[in-house]
């Protein structure tokens, strides 16, 4: 399973121009000639969202959320928007801008939401609308808000996730003040806890708000769960705590709705998830690493019998990362989303041969599908570097498609960059791919942007990336290396990385610049490297390991990774990327921490962080800027107020945006005095626009 398209072939370090005829369509395209200018950051900040289409059972309509931007309140508002199969007949479904996750019901008679519920402190409770018509009807008045939920196949009931409420007196002690958290301990992790557990609720709208049955025990936190067909049986995955590092603690039982027995599917040292079951009931679908213990791996799916035991992994030899799946009537088929690459479709895997059929052939990526009663039709998101992530009707037959929305309209009137594909060999031998966003018209090496992909285990696509399109806007060259431990490429790759964090993947990155320079794409004189999280990471490794860039942009980073231990997520740097923990392994985790070597730094920085972030905590980033500082080296540092791992407040991500481009214009440019355009009132004009 391979991506088409323009591809660069690469030879050692230097990268050659495929000739166009090896590909279906016309040699690379540098950028999208629509005569409407670059597009600029408040643009970008200003894009309407669409997002989660719901297809009908009968295939009638779609329901979708559409986010909007507000502004004065630095927020987006979303609303729930229903439209026909041929993209006709497009209105709001719903009054709110506050109503979330619609979903229809098998018999295609009601559709369900959640809306808040309450003053001050409002929960979220769920409500029902009839589909031929008439009011909203709130179905559950529970005393926690409702999380996540599932019809039942005979649309009589819903299941949901909710948390345990506190007793009375000891709500009443917390808000005065007795409410140390007890690290570890009971539903606690690093920060306050609950226990959680499945709900069921019959729909019953003459005497809604109904009273909510709770099915799974107390003293658990639930992950996933997934009714039976005939609702006898509810399938759950779970933990009896909470400590961040271990969700390799979670197992499945199965729950009978009936008598209320329990078994065990798994007991192992494997986190599973993405629960299902098959049509007939007779075997459950779930994705976990392994059998046995926490893996690096893309994620394996598997099927177990249930009349027989016997649990099989699907798909064993595909190289592709599965994203979502989705059993199909009958139960012969799955229908999945697989990453290949730079591309993701949709597939069709025959559950008996094993056998994997490609449903939709697109440049691009497809996401969130949701299907007909038949599954003869899709309702998908869909994404390229041209267009933010509209949303389609797919004919799985065919493969053809129907557009449903248009969400920015002014984009056609704008000059978006398509990137190359692109290949090098690092210096092992190994062949690395990554993307290549050139500024229009570049006939001379000029200034260029390393950017480097969070996780490890994450991946450049060939999505929308509006940071890489405003770079090339702003006359930067922009290179997205896929380094080893990138997913897409297969399980070899992703391990590629396995206890050597800073060691192949730097060189895979180092061997990438070295290829565009020589291809006279970069000027060696004019580049910058940019990440964020696991970006930022080997980002901040990269400019201890050389002074060739003349600026750095580095984001919610980890600089120093034995202080890191307890503060932050650490399951993936013990078991792989390092291995050990600091003391059995502690000149290892000194040696590859930026923190160790800072005095080796020269590139001008700025680095950025959310006041809340407990993914990679904010004092990295902190004592990473002090160092610098400290030793004489250009720094800023930017810490944003109530943002967590990612930065989501529109002003702050403008600010983000802006002062980074001021950065890179300052140190690799040189334009001292840069500044950005105001924020126009026209833009306001735009997040109120009817989506067509």
């Amino acid at each position: 399973m391979r991506g088409f398209g323009p591809t660069i072939l690469v030879t050692g370090a230097a990268l050659t121009l495929a000739p166009a005829w090896n590909f279906p369509g016309a040699g690379p395209v540098l950028a999208q000639e629509s005569g409407g200018g670059a597009v600029t950051v408040d643009e970008v900040i200003d894009m309407v969202r669409v997002s989660g289409p719901r297809l009908s059972p009968d295939g009638s309509r779609i329901l979708f959320t559409k986010s909007e931007l507000d502004w004065d309140e630095n927020k987006r508002e979303g609303r729930i928007w229903v439209v026909g199969p041929d993209g006709e007949g497009m209105r709001p479904f719903t009054g709110s801008t506050d109503d979330r996750s619609p979903e229809w019901s098998p018999d295609g008679r009601w559709v369900s939401f959640s809306r808040p519920v309450g003053e001050g402190e409002s929960v979220r409770q769920l409500f029902v609308l009839p589909t031929d018509g008439g009011e909203a009807i709130q179905l559950t008045g529970h005393g926690t808000a409702v999380g996540r939920y599932r019809w039942s196949e005979d649309s009589r009931s819903i299941y949901f996730l909710a948390a345990d409420s506190l007793p009375d007196d000891t709500e009443k002690e917390r808000k005065k003040g007795d409410d140390a958290v007890f690290i570890d301990e009971g539903p606690n992790g690093q920060t306050r806890g609950n226990w959680n557990g499945v709900w069921t609720v019959q729909v019953d709208v003459e005497e809604a708000p109904v009273q909510a049955s709770r099915l799974t025990a107390e003293g658990r936190i639930v992950g996933d769960f997934a009714p039976s067909p005939d609702g006898n049986h509810l399938a759950y995955t779970y933990r009896t705590e909470n400590r961040r590092n271990a969700g390799h603690l979670s197992e499945i039982a199965i729950l009978s709705t009936v008598t209320g027995d329990e078994e065990l599917l798994t007991d192992n040292d494997a986190p599973e998830s993405q629960l299902a079951w098959s049509p007939d009931g007779a075997s459950i679908t779930f994705v976990a690493p392994d059998l046995e213990s926490w893996e690096l791996d893309q994620g394996n799916l598997y099927h177990h019998h249930i009349p027989t035991g016997e649990t099989r992994q699907l798909m064993a030899d595909v190289d592709s990362d599965m994203r979502g799946y989705r059993w199909a009537a009958g139960g012969r088929f799955i229908d999945i989303v697989a990453l290949d690459r730079t591309d993701a479709n949709l597939y069709r895997l025959d559950v008996r041969s094993d056998e994997l059929e490609q449903l939709t052939d697109l440049r691009g990526i497809v996401s969130g599908p949701s299907f007909d009663r038949f599954h003869d039709r899709a309702a998908i998101q869909f994404a390229s570097p041209s267009e933010p992530g509209d949303l389609w009707l797919v004919d799985l037959g065919d493969g053809s498609r129907t557009r449903l929305t248009t969400a920015n309209p002014w984009l056609k009137g704008k000059r978006l960059a398509e990137p190359e594909v692109v290949r090098w060999e690092s210096s092992d031998g190994l062949e690395i791919e990554g993307l290549l966003y050139m500024p229009e018209g570049r006939v001379a090496p000029g200034a260029a942007v390393l950017e480097i992909h969070g996780g490890p285990a994450g991946v450049f696509t060939r999505g929308f990336d509006a940071d890489a399109q405003l770079l090339v806007a702003q006359g930067y060259a922009v290179l997205q290396p896929n380094v080893r431990g990138s997913s897409g490429y297969g399980d070899a790759l992703l391990r590629g990385n396995m206890n050597d964090i800073g060691g192949g993947d730097y060189q895979d990155l180092m061997t990438g610049v070295d290829a565009i320079i020589d291809r006279g794409v970069a000027h060696p004189d004019s580049l910058a490297v940019k990440g964020w999280s696991y970006g930022g990471i080997l980002g901040g490794w990269t400019i201890t390991r050389t002074d060739r860039f003349r600026a750095a942009s580095l984001g919610a980073m980890v600089a120093d990774w034995r202080s890191e231990f307890g503060a932050g997520f650490n399951f993936d740097v013990v078991r792989w990327y390092l291995g050990g923990d600091p003391w059995s392994n502690r000149d290892y985790w000194v040696e590859r921490s930026a923190y160790t070597h800072l005095d080796r730094v020269t590139t001008p920085t700025i680095l950025f962080h959310g006041a809340n972030d407990r993914t990679d905590t904010m004092e990295q980033s902190m004592n990473f800027f002090a160092g610098l500082r400290h030793l004489g080296v250009e720094a800023r540092f930017i810490l944003f107020p109530r943002e967590g791992h990612g930065i989501q407040e529109p002003r702050h991500r403008r600010t983000l945006m802006v002062e980074e481009m001021r950065w890179l214009h300052r140190f690799v440019k040189g334009l001292e005095d840069w500044t950005p355009p105001e924020r126009p009132a026209a833009t306001a004009d735009k997040q109120v626009a009817p989506i067509s």
